[in-house]
């Protein structure tokens, strides 16, 4: 047991320690066309045009795992393939949170898959240390998450830290997070979700994977190259021993689809990756095109600065305008009722045509419902 392993083996369940775990078949033997599989009952007999599919996906597929370690900058003993960022965040919960005992650190506004997922595990209480406004926009309160931690009734298993933050666009300094992830040194584990990442020149936290054990990255494949119907995301941690737990004990035998392991090795051939972080620039642009735009209508009152790939705006009449732009077929996201985006709407950034056809849509509405 490596000295890493055993600084956080204190945060894991120990029910996870205890069990054997289930080795499927795909995990007893390594996938190879020139062997004959009779160990999974499988039907040999596929449909027409849809060879490959009747056997098993291998459950963490190594050409995958290389093809991520080297776009990451880590090794693949340091990832585990997940459905997405989401899967990783309930794995995360169920992993070190035990039923009923244990909570969770958010920072609101915050994804509230977290919630969600932390509700149904259940966890003992949400710890919510809401973000500060600080020159109009959002802060990490290292203060009171310092706090927090330092509390002696905590029973914190979990933080967790968006960077870029959703639905906020916030950027945090990594120097924030990296007091953070020291203050919970011992305590609990650092879960920093780096879904939106790519849109932004900061380093990743995976790069202080040696310095802090008790840190998991998350990361996907859905918002920056495009794959959001394919689900396709990593745990990247530097235990190796946490990573082989995760794969063995936690996650279920078969979880990556062979057509979302095929779609990911495309996105990661050179071309195509060229090609992504192309279109990252035409998003980001995108984006600067859009906020000009609200920066001219008398009906917003903030815009927060966003490093990922859409806008928070503080707005006049924000659900009824929600409503005006579903009524034209056009799909917005009201965060006007949460705790710290009050009259707030989240705007994705899509297309030029796209952004062209949500802006007409927004003098259309206050001309015509002028009070």
């Amino acid at each position: 047991m490596s000295d890493k392993f055993s600084m956080i083996l204190p945060l894991i369940r120990p029910h996870f320690l205890e069990i054997e775990g289930y080795m499927s078949a795909g995990m007893l033997e390594a996938k190879d066309e020139s062997k004959i599989f009779l160990n999974a009952n499988e039907n040999p007999f596929p449909i027409p045009g849809l060879e490959g599919y009747e056997r098993y996906p291998e459950p963490q597929p190594p050409k995958l795992l290389d093809g991520m370690a080297k776009l990451y900058g880590t090794s693949p003993d340091n990832i585990v393939i997940t459905r997405g960022a989401d899967e990783a965040i309930m794995h995360a919960i169920s992993l070190f949170c035990r039923p009923g005992q244990d909570s969770i650190l958010i920072n609101s506004p915050a994804f509230g898959v977290y919630k969600v997922y932390s509700h149904a595990m259940p966890v003992e209480n949400i710890i919510d240390i809401h973000l500060l406004k600080r020159d109009g926009t959002y802060a990490l309160d290292v203060a009171g998450i310092k706090a927090a931690l330092e509390n002696p009734k905590s029973t914190i298993k979990l933080v967790f830290l968006t960077n870029p933050n959703n639905p906020t666009g916030t950027l945090f300094p990594q120097d924030d997070l990296v007091k953070i992830c020291e203050l919970a040194k011992g305590k609990a584990m650092i879960i920093i979700d780096e879904t939106y990442i790519e849109f932004t020149d900061q380093p990743s936290m995976i790069e202080r994977l040696a310095d802090f054990p008790h840190m998991i990255v998350l990361r996907t494949f859905s918002k920056s190259y495009a794959l959001a119907g394919m689900r396709v995301g990593a745990i990247i941690s530097g235990v190796p021993e946490l990573i082989k737990l995760i794969h063995t004990k936690v996650m279920e035998t078969y979880p990556i689809p062979r057509g979302s392991v095929e779609a990911a090795l495309m996105v990661l051939e050179p071309e195509n990756l060229k090609l992504a972080r192309s279109n990252i620039q035409k998003i980001i642009a995108e984006r600067t095109r859009v906020e000009e735009f609200f920066k001219t209508q008398p009906a917003v009152r903030h815009i927060y600065p966003s490093a990922g790939n859409f806008l928070m705006i503080e707005m006049d009449r924000p659900a009824e305008f929600q409503k005006f732009a579903s009524d034209k077929k056009i799909i917005l996201r009201d965060f006007s009722k949460g705790k710290g985006s009050e009259g707030c709407l989240r705007i994705s950034i899509g297309t030029p045509a796209q952004n062209d056809a949500m802006m007409l849509l927004f003098p259309e509405f206050f001309r015509t419902n002028s009070d």
